[in-house]
């Protein structure tokens, strides 16, 4: 699985990717002084920019934090947690996050699935 990536997942993040550098320009500032006030290595902001898949969650996450953008590339997410996609599994007195810490066994697969 590691060869395949998805195209509409790679598209999502080149277009990200633009945004963080467009966003960067327009406030001025280079990339040597970005990576710098993060702490994030040298050669993670580049591998964003250009819409890499091998991009650590965390540095992505500082990385559109720092830019103000983190509203804007996951605006679809806002109210998330009382749509029918969460609310289904939980009743009134569970809260997302006690469901975020659930667990889930699934059932091993036999030899003959294969």
């Amino acid at each position: 699985m590691n060869e395949f990536f998805p195209v509409v997942c790679s598209d999502a993040l080149s277009k990200i990717g633009l945004l963080v550098k467009a966003r960067r320009l327009a406030l001025g500032i280079r990339q040597a002084d970005f990576k710098a006030s993060l702490g994030v290595s040298p050669h993670t902001l580049r591998k964003i920019e250009t819409g890499s898949e091998w991009v650590d969650l965390r540095s992505f996450m500082l990385v559109l934090w720092r830019l103000g953008i983190t509203e804007t590339v996951f605006a679809s997410l806002d109210g998330l947690e009382k749509t029918s996609q969460i609310t289904r599994y939980a009743d009134d007195e569970i809260t997302h996050q006690s469901l975020a810490s659930r667990r889930v066994r699934l059932a091993k697969p036999k030899p003959e699935d294969f």
